[in-house]
Formats: C-alpha cells, structure tokens, sequence
C-alpha cells in the first residue's frame, strides 16, 4: 500500500498511509476502534476505493474493482461483520461465487462436498454442511466464514477479528492451520484487538491511530502495555471487580427446556438463580445452548418446560415487550441484525425502545431535541467516536457501534441485563470502557447474566460461572475457584455435575 488516504464525509479513515505485506509473513495490523484498520483492508481487497494513493502486487500498481478481483488473484477475507446469505445452507455459500464452469453449467456439489468434508476434518470443524446459516450461532457463522477462505485457496489471507467468538480451543486449532498455511508460503494479515493473541502469533506488528500508520513492532519486542499505549496514546488501566451481590434473588430458573429440531433439546433442564448485585457467566464452546438459554429468557423462544421468575414473579409466558417493560435489557451479540437498525442514526437507536416514555415523548409526538440530547450524552460518557449524533451507524466502526448498544442498555438501568458477548471486536480502550460500565451496573443493583467466549472477559467481571455443555449447565464455579484448566474440561464435557441450583 503507498501513500493512501480515504475519507467518508467528515471523517478520515485513512491518511497517508504505507506498509508491505511480505510474501510467507504474518502481519498483524492494530489500532483502537475507528482507528482504519478495516478501510485499509477493504483498500487492499478491492473493498474501498482510495481517494489517493494505490496498491502494489509484486511491485506492479494494480487496482481490484472488485472483491472478485482480488478473490482470482489469490486473496481471501474473513469479515468482522459476516457475508452470509442466512437462507442458505453452509455448503451453498461456500459455493456463492465459486461454482464453476459457465452459466449453464452444473454445480459440482458433490465434489466440492467431498472436499469440504476433508477440510472440516482435518481442522475440527463442528460444521453441518446441510444446515441452513440462520439457524447457526455466531460462532458457527464465523466457522462457515473460514470454511469459505479455506475452500478458495486463498494465498494472501486477511482475517478481521476472526477470533472474536472463538473459544480458547478453537483459537488454537485455527491458528495451528493459520501456521501452517504460512508455512505454505502463504502471507497472513490478522486484525485484532486480543494483543496477547498478536503477540504470539504475528512476527510483524503495525499500529494504527486515527487513520494514520503511527509505529512497527517486532513481535518478539513489544509486550501488551506497550501496544496498547500505541494503540491509544495512553496508559489503560482494567477496572477493578468488587463483589456487589446481596442476599436478594432477582431471577431464578427451574428446569428451563428448549425443544431442538431433531428431538434433542438445546436447553436441557437447566437451573440457577442470580442475586441482586450479582454478575452470572456462562462459559462454553459456542453452540452448545447458550443462545437459545438466553433467548429463552428474553422471551424470542418459548419454553417446552420450566419456569423463569423475575423478581419473585413468573415471566415464563411474557412477551419481549412485557420484559423490557419490567426490567429486563439485552445486548446482543449479533449487533448488526439484532441490536441495532444500521440505517437508523445514533439517536435513533439509543433511545429505541423508549420512543413513548415521558422522556422522549409528548401527547403522541417524538421530543427529537430531548431524543439529541441523551444520545449526545451518551457519545461523551461512552467515548463513542462520531462526527454526528444524527451519522448513521452502519457508518460507525464496529467497536464504536457496540458502544451504541452498550450505551441504550446501560443507560435504561435495567434490573436484569441479558449479555452475549459484549466486547466482540472491540478494541483494549473500549473493553475497559464496557466493562466498566457493567460493572458500575452490577453496583447499582443490577443482576447480569453474561454469556462470552472470552474466558479472560468471565474471570475478570463474574461473580460465579456456570459451564454449559449440550444444553446442560453441569457445574457451577465461585469465583475463588475459577481456573482456565478446570473450566476448559467442564466445557468439553469432562468434570463431575455441581450444584445446578447453586
């Protein structure tokens, strides 16, 4: 990349930017949320069209018109925000954009099954190839994803936060294969925010800040405190957990069954109570229930059996509307098709939800400078890097876009908040934001029930985790018990069954 500069409206992405990706290297680029990482792989991925500047294969200045371009030149992508048709099965976007031959051509499905079948052997893959997308949790659309880049052969690889929603185990097995790939000759260009991750796999580090490329590292001579100074031009400190939990059960769940399609439920009788105060993790490989525990909570799945009491009423028949009246948030973790409306502005989505509260509304018509208001608010208090209360937030980055959903939830003080993965492709600075302001919840009172891939996230905001595996949580661990080992084992279904009322 030489000398590119990109802006979108008021906003610069990039600026003056230039660095080689070195044939059989891995490179990892860097920087907070908004800083241009991804503009700068949309430019290199024929994505986004710079304003000046251009891009350099083998020496010679070439320009991708398209992402199909760089796709038959050997380049590949892994997106932070998935390209999936969810009406599709697996195999069938695998096979978008690469089905061969001419138009009237027959789709070699057998073939590219057989193929398919191999790879997802030999990298431990936890895939159906026959399952529709939307029925996959997050986890196993970021599988489908790779599966794709795998299947093409890619040669130059960009990754954007590809292990976002990973369990530790699968991070392992997919930078095992990443390795590999690079012992292949191919070159391996890994975004992300997890810098002891960068650290340990990347032998080249670049760090970007506000669009400009500000410092290089040599992995081997850089540790985490100084990139993340890097990253955001200052020291960051973790805020510190203190236990917030009373004696005082704001919701408790008794045998909670969610039927699954081939009989097999994806929630099996699963119990526990969350005190007032009180952050609850659920740790466990991604598919395991813990989307559809969850939902059920949240009242999108109907319980087949169980009961779910909040704050000593039963809410297990209520509707999504009925809960949010109550009490209860939700955050998410697929912000782009649940937690926010992308064309919606920042205003717009902070205060979704509450458009006829007394505060935003007034004899049936919208109080948009009060609406403004809390959403500027909210921008300060939550870092959200905007140029605009009123910018859409398909526009924001997409740490700065969960910051948005964080914002909403954290702002409505909820007495219950539903959590799925709160600090999903966001950056170090944002983590500590984020987890802050749950942690100031759980102080005010609020219990949480948070579900992430991040074990690292659970051991420093959770009271108790529990493990769940097949839909069952069998065993509960304080929070003086907490161990990576001990919990790793639990989620691959080793360990004995605890205290499920614990």
């Amino acid at each position: 990349m030489r000398n590119v500069s990109r802006s979108f409206g008021p906003v610069k992405a990039l600026s003056d930017v230039s660095f080689d990706i070195r044939q059989g290297e891995f490179l990892a680029l860097i920087g907070e949320n908004g800083a241009g990482k991804s503009t700068a792989m949309g430019v290199l991925f024929g994505l986004v069209d710079p304003d000046t500047g251009h891009v350099e294969v083998g020496g010679t200045p070439r320009r991708f018109a398209s992402a199909r371009d760089a796709i038959d030149a050997g380049f590949g992508m892994v997106h932070q925000h998935f390209k999936l048709y969810p009406e599709l099965t697996v195999i069938e976007n695998v096979l978008v954009g690469n089905e061969g031959g001419g138009p009237l051509a027959r789709i070699p499905f057998r073939a590219a099954e057989a193929r398919l079948r191999d790879i997802i052997k030999t990298y431990d893959f936890r895939l159906d190839l026959q399952a529709t997308v939307a029925d996959l949790s997050v986890g196993e659309k970021q599988r489908v994803e790779i599966l794709k880049l795998l299947f093409r052969d890619a040669q130059v690889i960009f990754l954007d936060e590809p292990t976002a929603v990973l369990t530790p185990q699968e991070c392992l097995s997919l930078f095992d294969m990443l390795r590999r790939l690079q012992k292949e000759g191919a070159s391996i260009v890994l975004i992300s925010h997890k810098l002891d991750e960068v650290i340990a796999n990347a032998e080249r580090i670049l760090v970007m800040r506000r669009g400009a490329l500000v410092a290089e590292r040599a992995a081997e001579a850089t540790d985490r405190a100084e990139l993340a100074g890097l990253m955001v031009g200052a020291q960051i400190e973790a805020p510190a957990k203190v236990n917030a939990a009373t004696d005082r059960t704001v919701l408790s769940i008794r045998d909670l069954t969610v039927a699954g399609p081939s009989g097999k439920p994806r929630v099996d009788a699963v119990s526990f109570d969350v005190a007032e105060g009180e952050i609850f993790g659920i740790a466990g490989v991604s598919g395991n229930g813990q989307k559809a525990l969850v939902d059920a909570l949240m009242g999108l799945e109907t319980p087949t059996g169980g009961t779910v009491l909040f704050r000593g009423e039963e809410i297990t028949g209520k509707s999504v509307a009925e809960r949010r009246a109550a009490g209860i948030g939700y955050m998410s973790e697929d912000r782009m098709s649940v937690g926010l409306a992308a064309q919606g502005s920042i205003t717009e989505n902070t205060t979704a939800g509450r458009e006829h509260s007394a505060a935003f509304s007034r004899r049936g018509w919208l109080r948009k400078r009060a609406m403004t208001r809390h959403a500027e608010r909210l921008i300060e208090t939550f870092d959200i890097r905007t140029p605009s209360a009123q910018l859409h937030v398909g526009k924001l980055s997409g740490g700065n876009q969960q910051k948005v959903v964080v914002a909403r939830e954290v702002s409505a003080q909820p007495r219950l908040l539903l959590v799925e993965n709160p600090c999903w492709g966001v950056d170090v600075g944002a983590m500590a934001t984020i987890h802050g302001q749950l942690l100031d919840l759980a102080k005010s009172g609020c219990a949480i029930v948070l579900v992430s891939s991040d074990l690292e996230e659970l051991f420093a905001l959770s009271d108790r985790v529990g493990v769940i595996y097949e839909g069952a949580i069998g065993r509960i661990f304080p929070r003086d018990a907490l161990d990576t080992f001990a919990i790793g084992a639990a989620m691959a279904g080793g360990g004995h069954i605890g205290d499920k009322h614990a």
